[in-house]
């Protein structure tokens, strides 16, 4: 064929070629115009917008209210005043002394003027009391740790101080040369002593803010009659949860609380702080987005409402309990990527946002949590059982509790906080070189207005704690 009919060929199919792709490509464009007119448009979403809270049907439930229902006990009339109108005055304070002869009529009464010193006996090192109304002796440390007992107070004082400041039980009975048993029943004794000394002097507080926050520990096994009863048939865990409440402020440890991560706790926690609140205080709470935070604040700090009626129509709209109109609470929401905050998200449960900037405009501060945060760190260095890759692990829950009613006390009366301290007028000479003493050392209990000095911790344990509350200066 010759060379010229060749080219001619190619040419032709080439153009042809073209031709087809050309329409081709139009009848594309043709259904892709047909298919974009059936597909309907995507809907921007809309954002949701937080819904005010219409209250619940039904209170939740709290154990620690429900058994504290029942007739009130009432308050009890403090017998007459006892003038001693013969002698010298007296020159030694038994103000925070009381008689412990339970058939005597001043039992239990502070500062009635029936306690009077009767010296040291067989020349003791504890003073004698000596009670003029029903002529009873007892020893000024009854009822305390260091009544009793062969071992110095001063070397059981030392061992409770080294608990308090971190250090173990077998660490105490090591430097001491203490068995750990006996270390074990300081321990305890000094945990009860404390609850109770806690629970005398802390309550009717003013506060205006309290962040709450929890804690994660290991314990060496958690005992049967320990355990939760709804995690029976699941595997075993040694782990358990530390929940505080801190006043931002004052830096006030208010209350502490040892068990799992679930809402009981969270009742616990929140009603323990609202007994040591006085009955008008509502203080702004600020939590970490765990949802049983709200629910406890919910029960503790709630009313019940009558919402309007929609219609006229219809049965009337049930009551509802819904938070106390005045209390403000928020949640600082952190989002965490590999172990990094990444995104942090500030809500306002309950109240307005402007309400909550005005109580802490005052301090300069902001939304967070990061008083409490930083509590954290100094509870950790003082409850050996919470502190991070750590072997001192406390033995069972009601142990790892001990540790930290102990820690509570002496963190509030006894641990001085250096943005807490005063400034003096006039400088203090000091006995040496040194130079001038211009700070007074305050604590948490000083700033709360619980007390007007830093305690040591053998005051603490040698307080004689009255069976019940009374007015009383510290």
């Amino acid at each position: 064929m010759p060379k010229g009919i060749i080219q001619d060929i190619s040419l032709i199919f080439l153009v042809w070629q073209a031709l087809n792709s050309v329409l081709l490509w139009e009848e594309c464009r043709k259904w892709e115009r047909v298919v974009q007119k059936k597909r309907p448009k995507r809907q921007k979403r809309k954002r949701r917008t937080a819904e005010e809270f219409k209250g619940l049907t039904k209170k939740p439930v709290c154990e620690q209210c429900e058994a504290e229902k029942g007739p009130k006990v009432a308050d009890r009339q403090p017998p007459p005043m006892i003038e001693s109108q013969v002698g010298a005055p007296r020159t030694v304070d038994t103000s925070h002394h009381f008689c412990d002869h339970k058939k005597c009529l001043y039992y239990g009464w502070l500062n009635r003027g029936n306690i009077i010193a009767n010296g040291h006996p067989n020349g003791g090192k504890s003073r004698q009391m000596y009670c003029k109304v029903c002529k009873s002796y007892f020893v000024e440390t009854l009822g305390t740790i260091f009544y009793g007992g062969r071992i110095e107070a001063q070397i059981k004082m030392w061992a409770i101080l080294s608990l308090a400041e971190g250090l173990g039980i077998q660490g105490v009975s090591r430097v001491f040369g203490i068995k750990a048993d006996t270390v074990h029943k300081w321990l305890v004794a000094a945990s009860e002593h404390t609850v109770a000394f806690s629970n005398y002097v802390i309550h009717d507080l003013r506060l205006t803010q309290v962040q709450l926050d929890e804690l994660y520990g290991l314990v060496r096994e958690i005992k049967a009659e320990e355990a939760d009863p709804e995690q029976q048939g699941k595997p075993k865990k040694n782990s358990l949860w530390v929940w505080a409440a801190v006043d931002a402020v004052t830096k006030l440890m208010v209350s502490v609380v040892v068990g799992d991560r679930r809402l009981p706790m969270a009742q616990e926690l929140v009603h323990d702080v609202a007994d040591k609140l006085a009955d008008d205080c509502q203080p702004l709470f600020l939590t970490d987005g765990l949802p049983a935070y709200a629910t406890a604040i919910l029960t503790h700090f709630g009313h019940w409402t009558q919402p309007a009626r929609q219609s006229n129509k219809g049965p009337a709209p049930k009551p509802r309990w819904t938070f106390l109109p005045n209390l403000n609470y928020a949640q600082v929401i952190k989002k965490r990527l590999r172990r990094r905050i990444v995104k942090i998200t500030k809500h306002v449960v309950c109240g307005s946002l402007e309400r909550i900037k005005a109580v802490l405009e005052p301090y300069g501060w902001q939304i967070n949590t990061s008083f409490i945060e930083r509590f954290n760190l100094t509870f950790r260095q003082h409850v050996p059982a919470l502190g991070r890759r750590t072997n001192t692990l406390a033995k069972s829950k009601t142990g790892l509790r001990r540790q930290c009613l102990l820690v509570q006390t002496y963190y509030n009366f006894c641990l001085p906080h250096a943005s807490l301290r005063l400034a003096l007028e006039t400088p203090l000479p000091t006995l040496g070189t040194g130079s001038a003493k211009k700070w007074l050392p305050g604590s948490p209990a000083m700033a709360a207005g619980l007390t007007d000095r830093v305690w040591s911790l053998q005051e603490v344990l040698a307080f004689r704690v009255p069976p019940w509350p009374q007015e009383a200066a510290l």
